[in-house]
């Protein structure tokens, strides 16, 4: 009878705490908020003080006809979207914010940020002041990742994508891809880190909308804050074999009137900077594991181990070329993206303030001296 008892105070004090939670309450205020995903920010022509905001919100009642809202807009043609793009014109992320929450009736919150998104136009003034409110702000995700269009940012926000154009972004890089090359990603912490660090600099995506969805250009490079260059999505590749961040990808390598395909499986590098009395030297020690994909014969026959060290050498020869070509083309714009001045800086404190002031020359005029190691494998290739 005691354990009985025993049992029934458990059950009755189990349906209590039930009964006191809050949770139905706290489905009353997810109900009344709503989640900004996306925020694009455009310069305003002829006001200066000006910024031009797009805050986007995914659309959880999405129907199949919609009558425009002031500020409020998608696709046209009453055509149902996944998202609610709102658009105002302010002087910080904050008050543009406050002025899109009086044409909502929901309340917005930035706890799940997925995006950011630039337009190259933006001055190195408005890029700072956007980037430090961002940061600022306790409530705001620092892991949305930062892209940069030199159409305009609404533009982006407005794409024809299936999911809304902020989540779109982040799916490119968000669940660790497995292919990695073709794009160079960092997100808000990332971006404000390098731009404020000594010896480093800032580098995003470039991304356009297309019919459909939206499409990688390259990668916008920055000196601070100001964008100085950018590089294609060729370049892109060598740039991400430089920093040792290219998995998982194929690509031709041409060797005369003919090619081969490989598939690299992993890059590691080792960074080097050699202060001399001429000056700088970095130097970027690249290792290369790959599979062979394709041959010149098309498997026609086994390949010997000499022609495979022959591979191996002509893929050695083609990107350090490349890496080389693309290690100069940062350095025309003093963009040391690759971070040798900050680890310089790291073994040599005592100079940080010759480094702050002066690396952005000396990493221009700096000798470069780049190695690449390839190791092709055969496992798995009926080659």
């Amino acid at each position: 009878m005691t354990i009985r008892r025993a049992r029934w105070l458990l059950a009755a004090q189990a349906a209590a705490l039930l009964f006191l939670a809050s949770g139905c309450g706290d489905y009353q205020k997810i109900n009344d908020r709503s989640q900004i995903i996306g925020i694009g920010v455009d310069p305003v022509p002829d006001k200066p003080d000006m910024l031009a905001f797009t805050l986007q919100v995914p659309n959880l009642e999405v129907t199949t006809s919609q009558s425009p809202g002031l500020g409020t807009g998608g696709r046209q043609g009453g055509e149902a979207v996944p998202y609610k793009n709102f658009y105002v014109e302010a002087t910080s992320v904050q008050s543009a914010i406050s002025r899109a929450q009086t044409m909502y009736d929901k309340a917005f919150f930035l706890g799940n940020l997925e995006a950011v998104v630039f337009q190259t136009g933006l001055s190195e003034r408005d890029l700072t002041r956007v980037t430090e409110q961002l940061m600022r702000d306790e409530t705001i995700d620092k892991l949305a990742y930062v892209v940069a269009t030199r159409d305009s940012a609404r533009s982006v926000l407005e794409a024809r994508t299936n999911a809304p154009p902020a989540t779109t972004i982040e799916a490119m890089w968000y669940n660790d891809m497995p292919q990695r090359g073709y794009s160079a990603p960092e997100k808000l912490w990332q971006f404000w880190r390098d731009a404020e660090l000594i010896g480093r600099e800032p580098h995003v995506p470039l991304v356009e909308a297309a019919d459909d969805s939206l499409r990688i250009e390259g990668t916008e490079l920055y000196f601070g804050y100001q964008p100085v260059g950018w590089l294609t999505p060729d370049d892109t590749v060598f740039y991400n074999f430089l920093t040792g961040q290219v998995r998982a990808i194929s690509i031709s390598i041409p060797d005369g009137d003919r090619s081969f395909d490989i598939r690299v499986v992993r890059t590691r590098i080792h960074l080097r900077e050699i202060p001399t009395p001429q000056g700088m030297v970095l130097c970027d020690d690249i290792h290369i594991r790959a599979n062979l994909n394709s041959t010149e014969t098309m498997a026609q026959r086994p390949l010997t181990n000499r022609e495979v060290e022959r591979y191996e050498d002509v893929v050695e020869r083609y990107l350090r070329d490349n890496c080389v070509r693309v290690l100069r083309a940062l350095q025309s714009v003093q963009a040391d993206t690759i971070g040798f001045g900050y680890r310089y800086l790291i073994r040599h404190p005592e100079r940080i303030y010759e480094i702050r002031d002066h690396w952005g020359d000396a990493f221009g005029r700096a000798r470069i001296h780049v190695t690449v190691t390839c190791r092709i494998s055969r496992e798995g290739n009926l080659l």
